[in-house]
């Protein structure tokens, strides 16, 4: 039995040996893709696995080295009283989608009909970002690009598109920007630059025109961090998000901290002295004595093939 009954030990998981990429978590499942040209989705609880092979036409063999593959899995259970979580025997959908800096394609596979749709398709200038998985605002799914753009993919339509980041959105590498879910339906983004936040929304104009608008929210992360962080090593990057509870995590050379957006709930998740290679990803699952939370985290991967 766990010791904290709210909590899931990390060492109750261990990502299969025939994992090539771990790509992110939802709904008590993850996703993953094996060297076989098989996208697997996994419940990490009891280890079973469900692997779907790739759909014809997306890629192939010779190629696949070339290209930069990212996947996200949903369950699509419709049913009254159904609670995301305890998922593995629910329908679901997942998206694979591989692209490089000339083009990202992604395709739907829905696991009622066992099918993978058409395969859709934008020009675009950045490879996807391995190491972010995928974030769910209401019925699309965003992926961060590698200089900062996002890749979208309306599950409905089935089409797929770039969104250029703000004008003004600088940042000094990949471990500047981060997907936000704000208020559970709007498209937000999060820069960092000098241990301030500043935060973005994606909202439409009087006439109509879409486009991002800076919040006057700037978060200023110095003043959260433990007074005896050395100069030298005051810088963060965000490592990890979790959709649900709109939180990030930022790692620095002291450890790791977790970030709830809204409320301003700053807590340390690790300690350390060094920096780390790690991202994380956020996990959540439920079992009779109730529900549970844990941070599933793994090594970070290479950003492009």
């Amino acid at each position: 039995m766990d010791t904290k009954p709210d909590r899931i030990s990390a060492a109750r998981f261990s990502v299969p040996k025939s994992s090539r990429d771990f790509l992110g978590c939802r709904h008590g499942l993850a996703v993953f893709i094996k060297w076989l040209r098989e996208t697997v989705v996994w419940d990490p609880l009891t280890g079973q696995q469900q692997r779907v092979s790739f759909p014809p036409g997306l890629g192939n063999a010779e190629t696949d080295i070339f290209w930069v593959w990212h996947a996200a899995v949903l369950c699509v259970d419709a049913e009254d009283g159904h609670v995301h979580g305890d998922c593995f025997s629910s329908p679901f959908k997942l998206v694979l989608t591989c692209g490089g800096d000339t083009q990202a394609s992604a395709c739907l596979y829905e696991s009622a009909s066992g099918a993978w749709g058409n395969i859709a398709s934008t020009p675009t200038t950045d490879a996807i970002l391995r190491i972010r998985p995928s974030v769910l605002i209401r019925n699309a799914l965003f992926w961060l690009l590698c200089e900062g753009d996002i890749l979208a993919f309306d599950i409905e339509s089935q089409s797929l598109d770039v969104i250029e980041k703000p004008v003004d959105a600088h940042g000094t590498d990949d471990y500047s920007f981060q997907i936000l879910r704000i208020n559970d339906s709007g498209l937000g983004f999060a820069v960092m630059s000098n241990l301030s936040i500043q935060l973005w929304k994606r909202s439409s104009s009087s006439d109509d025109v879409v486009g991002w608008v800076l919040q006057s929210k700037v978060i200023q992360l110095e003043g959260l961090f433990p007074q005896g962080m050395c100069s030298d090593y005051k810088k963060a990057g965000m490592v990890g998000y979790d959709e649900e509870s709109d939180a990030i995590v930022l790692a620095t050379y002291i450890g790791d901290f977790m970030l709830q957006l809204d409320s301003m709930r700053f807590r340390r998740i690790s300690k350390r002295n060094c920096w780390s290679s790690k991202v994380y990803y956020p996990y959540r699952n439920f079992y009779t004595a109730g529900g549970t939370e844990t941070l599933f985290e793994q090594p970070r991967v290479s950003e492009r093939s």
